[in-house]
């Protein structure tokens, strides 16, 4: 499929504000925050998947320069930008649309990887993840969440809440098979923070947000879409346990496509989030062909949020 991109109205706005209603930023980025803290409205941030390509040594300078040149001073941090490159995914395989059956050397050989980051994970001094957050506080910018798997046993979960902890984030964003709820759920207690859970399951998420106020819903509205389960309605049902939103657009049942191209009701989103002034972070999430390493194009998705949200202050 050949995906083209709605052009942009005027410049596109660069210059607009990162808010909903009228938030101003917090001033001590190292203070976590409770999530159900009441705030004036939502703030912008990088959900760091979208320059998923890049290795961890020159994703991380990036990710600084990019957040400062656009003003978002929160972020989402992917695991694969903390962790050594050794344990990188095959992301562009992710990404397949013919792609195969791994072979059993290639289960074997990411069983092998999956190993080797346990083993990582249990041994890996805090200094290492204190040296990353500080290489962002001192820019004034701030690890809000971070995105990885919780890890199959419970020293290994425990560790990737010190490791958030550590980073500075008040979440940890991830898929949660429903048998670890209630393990991730006690850990994220132990540790003071939030398990966020990346929905696959509408279904199955509403029984795993009853187990413990220490879990919530990071729904991303691209994700959900493709899925073909009406975004909007979600945030609507869900809001009150929602940490973060990821912004992607889809096509319904389809794939991932530039931002205001889907059926993802971003804007519906975000003007909902400003009439009830939700303290939900949001994240830029891109995905579509194209991104992967391009700041360009986090840019342009920035961009085209803010012509958003400025839309939606100016209607309320």
């Amino acid at each position: 499929m050949v995906f083209t991109r709605r052009s942009f109205s005027k410049t596109l706005c660069c210059h607009l504000p990162l808010v909903i209603g009228s938030l101003s930023f917090k001033p001590n980025l190292l203070e976590a925050q409770p999530l159900n803290k009441p705030t004036s409205g939502s703030e912008l941030g990088l959900n760091t998947w979208s320059l998923r390509s890049l290795k961890k040594d020159r994703a991380i300078p990036t990710i600084v320069k990019v957040m400062k040149e656009t003003g978002m001073r929160n972020c989402q941090l992917l695991f694969s930008h903390a962790e050594p490159e050794e344990f990188d995914p095959d992301f562009a395989a992710m990404f397949s649309a013919n792609g195969t059956a791994p072979t059993q050397q290639e289960r074997d050989a990411q069983k092998r990887k999956s190993e080797a980051r346990t083993a990582w994970r249990l041994s890996v001094p805090m200094t290492y993840f204190e040296a990353i957050r500080t290489r962002f506080v001192r820019q004034g910018l701030r690890i809000r969440s971070y995105g990885s798997s919780f890890g199959a046993t419970l020293q290994e979960v425990d560790r990737v809440f010190l490791m958030a902890k550590t980073l500075g984030a008040t979440v940890v964003n991830g898929r949660l098979p429903e048998t670890q709820t209630d393990m991730v759920a006690a850990a994220a207690q132990r540790h003071g923070l939030f398990a966020g859970i990346q929905v696959s399951d509408p279904q199955i998420l509403k029984l795993q947000l009853r187990a413990s106020p220490n879990l919530s819903a990071d729904p991303d509205l691209g994700d959900l879409t493709k899925a073909g389960v009406s975004a909007l309605e979600f945030v609507k049902e869900h809001l009150g346990r929602i940490s973060s939103i990821d912004l992607k657009d889809a096509m319904i049942k389809g794939g991932s496509v530039p931002f205001g191209t889907g059926d993802a009701h971003m804007r519906e989103v975000l003007e909902f989030l400003s009439r009830n002034s939700s303290p939900v972070e949001i994240y830029i999430d891109c995905d579509y062909p194209g991104t992967g390493n391009s700041t360009s194009e986090v840019k342009r998705c920035v961009c085209y949020i803010r012509e958003l949200i400025s839309a939606s202050c100016r209607g309320h």
